[in-house]
């Protein structure tokens, strides 16, 4: 569902590209460049190949790092592809195209590093902390620690999109999600800085182009009440 992160400068500042955190199984999603090659690699890991369907996208495998570097040919929307890496784990990528310059994606297992029991420094426990909100958002789910509430609440924004806030998660941190739609008669290619405001942390768009009619899911972590 949601696709591009972009992190407030409050957050750590050397963590550059989107970090896909899951285990093995779970479905990660990203943004893309459509016409620049992307680099993906597995934290603490190499790749060793990356399975889809032919057609949709070559691959330049680097093989000093253990990363690979992917470039869409497809004309669609989006794609899958299946990263096998040496630990044997295989994930599953929903991969979104658009025009944006080259990406970096970084694959990291959440399992393992709990498992490790490493010491999490703040700014990645912060981190990981907007990343759950995110996860709760796109999935509908209401965490232990915080509470959900539906609605329908439509948002001033610009002439040519609605925007409707369809659910809240309240805690530590705040989340919002929300139904953006292009009522224009014009393609819409949004830009998530545009959707910012004070307070908010991280904003995530699931498809950055919108022909006329179409709509998509934005979600939004901001500081909690008390932050």
């Amino acid at each position: 569902m949601a696709l591009t992160l972009l992190l407030a400068s409050v957050t750590s500042p050397i963590f550059a590209g989107q970090l896909l955190e899951g285990r093995a199984d779970d479905a990660l999603i990203a943004t893309v460049s459509r016409n620049e090659p992307n680099l993906i690699r597995v934290d603490g890991g190499k790749i060793r190949r990356i399975h889809g369907v032919e057609g949709e996208f070559v691959v330049r495998a680097d093989r000093e790092t253990g990363a690979a570097y992917l470039k869409p040919t497809t004309e669609e929307p989006q794609f899958s592809v299946f990263v096998a890496d040496d630990a044997g784990r295989h994930w599953k990528l929903l991969l979104h195209t658009a025009d944006i310059p080259a990406e970096t994606l970084v694959i990291r297992d959440r399992t393992q590093a709990r498992s490790e029991g490493k010491a999490i420094l703040a700014d990645d426990s912060r981190l990981g902390a907007i990343r759950r909100v995110l996860l709760a958002l796109a999935r509908d789910a209401e965490p232990e620690d915080m509470t959900a509430r539906n609605t329908l609440e439509i948002v001033p924004l610009w002439n040519e999109a609605r925007l409707i806030l369809v659910r809240t998660l309240d805690g530590a941190l705040f989340g919002e999600k929300y139904q953006l739609i292009n009522v224009s008669s014009s393609r819409m290619v949004l830009d998530e800085r545009e959707l910012y405001r004070p307070g908010v942390l991280a904003v995530m768009v699931a498809s950055l182009e919108l022909e006329p009619g179409e709509s998509t899911d934005v979600l939004v972590v901001l500081e909690g009440r008390d932050g």
